[in-house]
């Protein structure tokens, strides 16, 4: 063996060496972050206007006091929800539904008298409820929340995870702003209560959308925007982030 032979051998099993020393460490790929998923990929939205997505028409508040009022489902707090939910957990998109529910200017006795088959009919694994806006000075917080418990019971009993939204902010001086504010406020307090009490997840879409109600509530005063609408999408997938992602 030549002398420069030689010399590469001995720098050869010195680093051999050297890396057995070091324990045979060498540089590995990082672990890929596993993508998020969910738990429970059926949803059903049930509710009234707010769910079915009814928006002011446009053009429609110059003509009228009342403007008039349109459903655009593509609008809808479900539709936007759907949306969402597909884009942040990508490999479970085709198997994410969200069934909208909603039933214009329903009353929530009306609704629960239309809630038990349009829950079993859907088969749903989360159940999202937000009811009783229309004749809440009527029907008032107490009556109002006892139906709601009801709804959320039934859907409980049916193996289902519930999500109640809380009212709406409504703007003072528009034209169907018609509930006392202290009516919202004092049957959202009740929901929360009742929410806890039945170990369900409350979402306070009244104080999270209370700040920008100017913009985010229609011309009515009552009815959301289409910005509205995806605020009450993202407050929504908020809370089904903290309480359904598979950590």
């Amino acid at each position: 063996m030549s002398g420069p032979q030689r010399a590469e051998t001995v720098i050869l099993f010195a680093a051999c060496l050297g890396l057995l020393a070091c324990g045979g460490n060498t540089p590995t790929a990082p672990t890929p972050t596993p993508a998020p998923t969910l738990s429970r990929t059926r949803f059903l939205a049930f509710g009234d206007s707010f769910t079915a997505g009814e928006i002011t028409a446009p053009g429609a508040a110059t003509l009228s006091p009342i403007a008039k009022l349109i459903v655009v489902p593509s609008a809808s707090y479900p539709a936007v929800l759907q949306t969402r939910l597909q884009s942040t957990y990508p490999t479970q998109a085709s198997s994410i539904t969200v069934i909208n529910a909603g039933e214009p200017s329903e009353r929530i006795l009306d609704g629960l008298q239309r809630f038990p088959d349009t829950y079993a009919a859907s088969r749903a694994e989360v159940v999202l409820i937000m009811e009783g806006v229309n004749g809440l000075p009527l029907v008032g917080p107490d009556i109002s929340t006892g139906v709601m418990r009801i709804m959320v019971q039934t859907a409980k009993a049916g193996g289902s995870r519930v999500f109640i939204g809380s009212m709406l902010p409504q703007v003072g001086g528009r034209p169907r702003a018609q509930t006392p504010t202290s009516e919202l406020v004092t049957y959202n307090a009740r929901l929360q209560e009742m929410a806890s009490q039945e170990s369900v997840s409350y979402v306070d879409l009244y104080n999270g959308m209370m700040a920008e109600a100017a913009t985010l509530i229609g011309s009515d005063g009552l009815h959301p925007t289409e910005v509205g609408y995806r605020r009450i999408a993202e407050l929504f997938l908020a809370a089904i982030r903290a309480e359904l992602e598979v950590k």
